[in-house]
């Protein structure tokens, strides 16, 4: 039998998630967040793609929420789901995609909440030696990230998650290098593993927190979220229409109501290097 009482929640984590989650989720909004016991987040897929994700990352998300709920009997859940590519605003860079979401089946709500970021961390690389493991090691600010060790990029017997001392590094290296030429190094992305990542985790909790709090102006419910931005800032020079944006747009999931924002405290004008016609 599912709980109606919405002053819990379960967290669909077996990485330590609760860290951030939850301390922000009590102070903000009164939720005590829990985590089942043995929830295995990683049957949902894993960043080694030895279980591949199925679905979008909203949908895998908020298949984790659902079944800490259906585990511990409650209304009310909350998971994280992480993805890297490429960084919209930094040429051949890496993104940090970073979704929470919150489900309340007692309100029919499915709120979410991100933060992107750039990620110089999330490297990976096929090495022959010692040196040069620990040479990728320096190059990911290591142990704040760890490492992940392997035979090879697709094979996975004898991998080495969690690596996040120096020692720990040498001896996963040097016994994969006594059977093998060359092996796998990757950057381990789950959350526990990477300072970075859970940074995100916890901007996006905000943001996510943000939008719960934000109600919708015309039914009142949850969740009036910004879902995109209008184009259209005059150049200062020619006063044609530029693609930096002069209003935020939010939009109501609930009953579909949208309403455009103007920014406020911004310039009033682009400058002439952002206009298509004064710099083409």
């Amino acid at each position: 039998m599912t709980s109606k009482d919405t002053s819990r929640a379960a967290l669909g984590t077996k990485h330590h998630k609760e860290q951030v989650i939850a301390p922000l989720f009590l102070k903000e909004l009164g939720i005590t967040v829990e985590v089942p016991a043995n929830f295995d987040s990683d049957a949902f897929g894993t960043f080694t793609l030895e279980i591949p994700r199925l679905g979008t990352q909203k949908e895998t998300a908020v298949k984790k929420a659902r079944a800490a709920m259906a585990a511990l009997g409650l209304n009310v859940g909350i998971a994280s789901e992480g993805a890297f590519g490429f960084h919209p605003l930094v040429p051949f860079g890496t993104a940090s995609i970073e979704m929470v979401v919150f489900v309340d089946d007692a309100n029919n709500l499915e709120i979410c909440g991100f933060h992107v970021a750039a990620a110089p961390y999330a490297q990976s690389a096929e090495v022959s030696s010692l040196a040069d493991a620990l040479n990728f090691a320096e190059g990911i600010d290591f142990p704040a990230h760890g490492i992940v060790l392997r035979p090879s990029q697709k094979k996975y017997q004898r991998m080495v998650k969690g690596i996040v001392t120096r020692d720990a590094l040498k001896a996963a290296a040097n016994s994969l290098l006594t059977t093998h030429k060359t092996i796998w190094i990757e950057t381990d992305l789950r959350a526990h593993m990477n300072a970075s990542r859970m940074k995100n985790i916890e901007l996006a909790t905000r943001d996510l927190i943000e939008n719960i709090k934000r109600q919708c102006p015309k039914c009142d419910m949850p969740g009036f979220r910004k879902t995109g931005s209008k184009p259209g800032l005059p150049c200062e020079t020619c006063s044609r229409p530029t693609d930096l944006p002069v209003a935020d747009i939010y939009d109501c999931d609930s009953c579909g109501y949208r309403r455009e924002v103007a920014l406020s405290g911004s310039k009033q004008t682009a400058s002439a290097g952002s206009c298509d016609s004064c710099n083409p």
